[in-house]
């Protein structure tokens, strides 16, 4: 006869795999900051802990290297210009950490990633709260055509349909004179 043995958890300490959740990380990456040293640990048996300390304090490498100078302005050439389409939309009411943490979601998951864009945007307003601006950024020489534009876009407002209420969207099309 076997019976399941709950252990006791170790105040303090957390499995290799519960910090996983925390810092929304693989336990394969997680276990690699482990035994890079990054991320200090014990181990009890065959089981990795981690002070909770730790996973709070924890603080990934930013992606890229460091500039080591200024990008000066550019102008692109007149057969690759770029197209910028901009969506001013307010966030429903008392949803800002709702729609936060559906972008984390589509982050994740690397969804709505909208073809042919060079750069995506999307940024709060700091004076109100709600008020969020999308910005998607295409060269002229891969931008899709509109219906396949439309598409993506259509499919991204669904997503967010429940925390942003696209009544309230301003949509602006762009032509880019200059950029870094």
């Amino acid at each position: 006869m076997s019976e399941e043995v709950t252990l006791p958890e170790l105040e303090g300490y957390i499995t290799v795999k519960d910090a996983a959740k925390r810092l929304g990380l693989a336990y394969k990456t997680v276990y690699e900051y482990v035994t890079e040293g990054r991320i200090k640990a014990k181990r009890a048996g065959d089981t990795i802990l981690i002070p909770v300390e730790e996973v709070r304090n924890f603080k990934p490498n930013l992606a890229g290297r460091p500039r080591t100078t200024i990008p000066i302005w550019r102008i692109s050439p007149e057969d690759n210009t770029l197209t910028q389409t901009v969506i001013r939309v307010q966030v429903r009411k008392g949803m800002l950490d709702a729609f936060k943490e559906r972008l984390d979601e589509i982050r994740r998951r690397r969804e709505h990633l909208f073809p042919g864009t060079i750069a995506r945007y999307i940024a709060g307003s700091k004076k109100q709260q709600e008020m969020v601006e999308m910005m998607f950024v295409w060269r002229s020489s891969v931008i899709p055509d509109d219906a396949t534009r439309k598409q993506a876009l259509d499919e991204f407002r669904q997503a967010l349909n429940d925390v942003v209420d696209w009544d309230t969207a301003q949509y602006e099309e762009h032509i880019v004179f200059m950029h870094a």
